[in-house]
This record gives C-alpha cells, sequence and structure tokens, in this order.
C-alpha cells in the first residue's frame, strides 16, 4: 500500500512538471555489482529524479510475446471489431503497479496524451496507442511495458552512491533495437 500510494504522488507530481516534448535521452545503468536480482543488467529511462524521489521504465527486459488479444484481455479493454493477428512483446517496465501499461513508440506516431517526447520517441499511457497498433496504424517502433521503477526522495541517489547505478545521457543507441544486448552495449560504450 505504501508503494501504491507513493507511486500515485510521484507520477501526478511529475506529470505536472514533465508533460514537455523536451526531455533528453537520461538513462540508469545498473553496474555490474548490483545487488537486487530484480534490477541485474537493467536499462532504466528516466522519466524523473529531482528531490520528491525518481521514476523511470526499465527498456531492456521482455517478459514474454503473447497475441494482441491477449493483450487487450489483460488490459480489461475491449478489442476493436477488426483486429490484426499479431503478436507483441511485454516488457517488465519495473516493480510498482504492474498492471499499468505503457508505451514508448517512434516519432512519426503522434499520441495525442503523452507524458514525455522528444525527437527519438514518445512515452504515452494512451490506450489508443494499443487500438492503433491493433489496427496497423500504430507507430513503425514500440516498447509496450507493464510496470514503473519508483525510488522515494533520496532513495536513487543512496543507491547510486552505494555504487548500483550509473545514470548516463545517450543519444547513440537506438531504443527498439537490440533490446537483449543493451545493458552490454551502453555499460561498454566510451561514448556515453
Amino acid at each position: 500500500m505504501r508503494y501504491l500510494l507513493l507511486f500515485f504522488i510521484l507520477f501526478f507530481s511529475f506529470q505536472k512538471i514533465s508533460w514537455s516534448i523536451d526531455i533528453q535521452n537520461d538513462f540508469l545503468i545498473a553496474k555490474p555489482e548490483m545487488l537486487d536480482p530484480r534490477f541485474k543488467e537493467t536499462v532504466i529511462f528516466m522519466l524523473y529524479h529531482n528531490q520528491e524521489g525518481a521514476a523511470g521504465l526499465v527498456v531492456n527486459k521482455p517478459i514474454k510475446t503473447i497475441s494482441i488479444s491477449e493483450l487487450f484481455v489483460a488490459s480489461n479493454l475491449v478489442p476493436p471489431k477488426k483486429i490484426e493477428t499479431k503478436e507483441v512483446i511485454l516488457h517488465w517496465g519495473g516493480p510498482v503497479e504492474s498492471d499499468h501499461v505503457f508505451f514508448i513508440h517512434s516519432p512519426e506516431y503522434k499520441s495525442k496524451d503523452f507524458i514525455s517526447s522528444n525527437k527519438d520517441f514518445t512515452i504515452t499511457r494512451s490506450a489508443e496507442v494499443l487500438f492503433d497498433i491493433a489496427s496497423n496504424k500504430g507507430p513503425e517502433n514500440y516498447l509496450i511495458l507493464s510496470g514503473i521503477a519508483v525510488w522515494s526522495s533520496g532513495q536513487l541517489d543512496y543507491e547510486m552512491e552505494q555504487n548500483s547505478w550509473d545514470k548516463k545521457t545517450n543519444n547513440f543507441i537506438p531504443l527498439f533495437d537490440n533490446v537483449d544486448d543493451m545493458w552490454s552495449r551502453i555499460i561498454n560504450s566510451q561514448e556515453i
């Protein structure tokens, strides 16, 4: 219950200050010394990190491949009458609120209701994206994520001091390519 309350406080305060078209590619990279097995070799796209806490989406941990119709059922949504038969990959976005689905998609698709956006991608929770993917009108590239990673005030700073995380700005690695080796490419990159 504490995490649920923290999530809503942090997420809604985040929405007030971060609905923007000017975010950077800030990533939190788990260091090899990471002790928490849930976050071993993770890459997290940071939504925010400030005095109130931090939140981000794990972008390199696929959970499973499921049919798009199964995803509609799991999301308690009624699928469109004409639905494409396709499979999508569901990713683990983090340990908090695993029933919440987020989308990160390529910029050619325009989300009307987004959390954050830049020239490379957009982050949204809008179910419209899923409907458009099901109708073959969706983004060219996308990640579908279940859950979010959330830290209370000072918690992430403490974990960084404990050598668990490294924060990096990355403009060189495409978010939608080679998810399986994203962590090793970023951790070994000299350009970041």
